[in-house]
């Protein structure tokens, strides 16, 4: 938004922006002096930065900080005046150095809320090289952006988080991926403190109370990636990676962390080795960097962030003690391996722009899970990938979905391209190909296009272009572009017949288009896998349709997405369903789980039966594995989120959600009952993992006494021992939680809200906020949001109490009334990341009036609200969604499981 006051001096800027002179007639100069476009996305390249050299005195203890930027930079023409980024910095001097003359000293203004900011001068600078400098100072940001402060355990600490366009709010800049160069970095801190940037000291002086520490000069970056932390903060020295083939020097590994809590960083350190080795492995290139620091932050917006050489992450991916539970310890590897695979895409081979953002998220969401299964193959990494594909595809079939490559052009653009189709359909469409062309022939193409492009910036097109060339595959380059280039998900109609060669299947495509959703007719060419009768046959289809034969005798079970490899749905005549539906219990685990999606997407389309739905979780409940149960309540679909989205939605009555209690009972607890709620000796990760999801199943969505009675005895027994003792496995102490509160309701809540509010464990705190929102007692739910709004819930843990409070009926009605009466206190709380996510408050919305009000809340509130108008429109097409699906198949669903119980 423009500042009014701001008109006037855009009006002269205009003249400078236009080389006007006294000289030109007064008709030009009144049309050269309209307000000239504000560089909205991508700024001119009139200026480009070649080299950063910041000092910035930080003290923590303070309400700011000081900085002097020198950048040299390159006229590519003679200027007055240019455009770059600066936010909520107040200057005090800038100018402008030559190699001949003196310095120009010019005028520095912000001229967009979004940090966009101009430099002008009296007279014209001429084309070529020059320095740019700027003395400022600027308050910390106390929303988790920029660089900002937190007070933790009674320490004040200084972190930065600039992805994706706030380092402008640390230093003036050309705040843009596509700029990369090398950056010098000088702070100046209290000396008590300690200092990480980017890359080793190179040197520490000390001044006084203050100590100036130099750091070494970074390898080509761009702004986003640079890092900083200052504070009383725990160094954990973790050896050397050694020099392989390589990389030829050692990378040095530390742990960081706030004031006394190195030692927890202990089994999260141990993994990291073994990642940067795995990564180096498959990439056949060595780390890039000089270190690899590795920082727990007290209070962070986003999940972790890949800053190069200093890689920060959410406390409780990195803090654990020795009996942490296994999807704790399973998160700080796959979260490690997607921050270190980063080191590689995205920051050695960097977007040249926002639009192929998708070239660092989708890469590091697909690699993580490889690097993973490499480090620890007995947790059974091998089907995330899967897991996150399918569940994308809920989003994906929104008319408002995004491309993977899609068009920014916007502040709103930059932020909304950090979603869900940018990492999981992404990390998907990389699996299908890797799967088309075979996996050693992409690996050689990840080689190839690492090195080529290697400290310097690409695009979709260098990547794909790169990958056809060395894959001797040139015709998926075409289908790579109908994937990125288009949002949404094929449906293949298949149809199978016997012939005297073996089995034909008949494919036909279309667009997945779920009841109550209009989407417009589209053409793939889908690379498309089958199996049946002990053979397997891979082809491109096209928009006129296919017709592939595997040889051999008459294959009934012929399978029509091998694995999920292929990023699309498909549907098959009911008797084919049907066979699949018995054969289901036989499947390989990955085609188990994408069986039951295609069933339940083909309910959803109106193309199967409702009773298809109960009876394909029948079929496979006795061997279910945890991969098919699997949920985080935010990205995933699998069974368990369906059944809860049919609960809390209210598609099912009253008399169908009993009858879907009973149910899961019936099919899933013999499944419990065999695993038993405490682990044996040696037993595999695999069952770890299925009996938490076994539990969470069987008590939010059957309330089975038989389950919840054990664990809320357990769970009173875990608090009132101060979190010293339990007799379950950690795995089960969050359902635990959560039985206890559906058990006892308000003398356990009243417990567990005491517990939480003397921790400061954010995986405890985080478990806690998701079991009560399981509670029914608004008294309950109101005080919990109330220390929402307090240091008792830090800014960065906000997120969960919107993401499971906004998953159940009670909780989602206090949390609306709360976020609607408080919403200029959680605005001021809250990041542009945080308040981007905020209309998913009503994702499970399933009538007029969810609708209407989310509507009518932040419709006015839209011009000021980053991100939020693609995040609302997709709220809202979710309850259009859901409602059609009741009107049309409530009834329908609600006989299949009465008959099914």
């Amino acid at each position: 938004m423009i500042s009014p006051r701001l008109l006037v001096s855009l009006l002269a800027l205009a003249l400078a922006l236009t080389g006007c002179s006294r000289n030109v007639p007064e008709s030009a100069n009144a049309a050269a002096a309209k307000v000239p476009p504000l560089p909205l996305a991508m700024l001119p390249r009139d200026v480009v930065p070649m080299h950063y050299r910041l000092a910035l005195t930080v003290d923590p203890e303070r309400e700011g900080f000081t900085g002097h930027a020198e950048t040299d930079v390159t006229f590519s023409k003679p200027l007055r005046a240019f455009f770059l980024h600066g936010q909520e910095l107040q200057v005090g001097r800038v100018a402008v150095r030559t190699g001949s003359g003196p310095e120009v000293t010019g005028r520095y203004l912000q001229v967009h809320d979004s940090g966009i900011a101009t430099v002008s001068f009296d007279q014209a600078l001429r084309a070529g090289p020059a320095t740019l400098v700027v003395d400022y100072r600027a308050r910390f940001n106390r929303s988790l952006s920029g660089l900002y402060k937190v007070i933790s355990r009674g320490d004040s600490y200084a972190f930065t988080q600039f992805e994706n366009t706030d380092a402008r709010r640390a230093f003036p800049s050309f705040d843009e991926p596509g700029f990369k160069t090398p950056f010098d970095v000088t702070i100046i801190a209290p000396s008590a403190d300690k200092v990480i940037a980017n890359t080793p000291v190179l040197s520490r002086t000390e001044q006084g109370s203050m100590t100036k520490w130099v750091f070494e000069p970074t390898k080509p970056l761009p702004t986003y990636l640079i890092a900083l932390a200052v504070g009383p903060l725990d160094l954990v020295d973790a050896g050397d990676v050694p020099p392989n083939q390589y990389r030829r020097y050692p990378v040095h590994l530390r742990g960081v962390a706030a004031r006394g809590l190195g030692p927890k960083l202990k089994y999260a350190l141990s993994l990291t080795p073994a990642v940067v080795t795995a990564l180096e492995n498959y990439y056949h290139t060595g780390y890039p960097f000089q270190k690899l620091d590795t920082l727990a932050v007290p209070d962070f917006s986003a999940g972790a962030m890949e800053n190069a050489g200093a890689i920060t992450y959410r406390e409780q991916l990195l803090l654990m003690d020795d009996n942490a539970p296994l999807e704790q310890r399973r998160q700080s590897l796959t979260v490690q391996a997607h921050e270190i695979a980063h080191q590689w895409f995205g920051d050695l081979v960097t977007p040249r722009w926002w639009d192929d953002i998708w070239l660092n998220e989708s890469f590091a969401t697909w690699m993580e899970y490889k690097a993973a299964q490499a480090v620890r193959p007995d947790q059974d990494y091998a089907r995330d990938t899967l897991i996150g594909s399918l569940g994308v595809m809920r989003l994906d079939e929104l008319p408002s979905a995004r491309r993977i490559h899609n068009p920014v052009n916007t502040p709103d653009d930059i932020d909304n391209a950090f979603d869900d189709i940018t990492y999981s359909k992404g990390s998907a469409v990389l699996s299908m190909f890797e799967s088309f062309v075979g996996p050693q022939e992409f690996q050689k193409g990840i080689h190839a296009y690492l090195t080529k492009y290697s400290y310097g910036t690409a695009t979709a097109e260098d990547f794909i272009g790169t990958i056809a060339q060395v894959t001797g595959h040139p015709e998926i380059v075409l289908a790579f572009r109908n994937f990125i280039d288009q949002p949404h998900i094929p449906l293949l109609e298949t149809k199978a017949a016997c012939t005297g060669a073996g089995t034909s299947l008949d494919v036909r495509e279309t667009v997945y288009r779920p009841i109550g959703v209009i989407l417009p007719e589209q053409h793939w060419h889908v690379p498309v896998c089958i199996e049946g009768g002990g053979n397997k046959l891979c082809r491109l289809s096209n928009p006129r349709g296919i017709q592939l034969t595997l040889p051999g005798t008459c294959a009934a079970d012929l399978f029509p997405n091998v694995g999920g490899a292929g990023y699309y749905r498909f549907t098959v005549p009911e008797d084919h369903w049907q066979t699949l539906l018995h054969s289901a219990p036989s499947l390989s685990a990955a085609d188990q789980l994408t069986l039951f999606h295609n069933v339940n997407a083909a309910v959803r389309a109106g193309l199967a039966p409702a009773a298809d739905l109960y009876a394909v979780i029948a079929q496979l409940a006795p061997a279910s594995d945890w991969g098919l149960l699997y949920t985080d309540r935010h990205s995933t679909f699998d069974l368990i989120d369906a059944l809860h989205d049919l609960r809390v939605t209210g598609v099912l009555t009253a008399g169908g959600l009993a009858a879907q209690q009973q149910f899961v009972r019936r099919y899933f607890g013999p499944r419990l009952r065999q695993l038993g709620l405490l682990a044996r000796e040696g037993e595999p990760a695999s069952d770890a993992m299925l009996r938490a999801q076994l539990a969470q199943l069987l008590v939010d969505e059957g309330r089975d006494p038989a389950v919840i009675a054990p664990l809320a005895k357990a769970a009173r027994a875990y608090l009132e021992s101060a979190r010293k003792q339990s007799s379950l496995p950690p795995e089960l102490r969050q359902e635990a939680l959560r039985a206890g509160v559906i058990a006892e309701s308000t003398p356990f809540e009243n417990l567990l809200i005491e517990a939480m509010q003397k921790s400061d464990d954010e995986y405890f705190i985080q478990s806690a906020i998701y079991a009560l929102a399981g509670a029914e007692d608004r008294g309950t739910l109101d005080h919990v949001l109330a220390l929402a709004l307090t240091p008792q819930i830090r800014t960065g843990d906000l997120r969960y109490v919107q993401r499971y409070f906004g998953a159940e009926p009670s909780a989602k009605q206090a949390l609306w009334a709360w976020f609607q009466a408080n919403f200029p206190a959680i605005e001021r709380r809250l990041s542009r990341y945080g308040m981007g996510a905020t209309p998913d408050i009503q994702k499970f919305g399933c009538d007029e009036a969810s609708k209407a009000g989310l509507h009518n809340f932040f419709g006015p509130k839209l011009r000021e609200l980053e991100g939020v108008p693609r995040v609302l429109q997709e709220n809202e097409e979710r309850i259009g969604r859901c409602m059609a699906f009741k009107a049309a198949k409530g009834a329908e669903l609600n006989a299949a499981v009465m008959a099914a119980r």
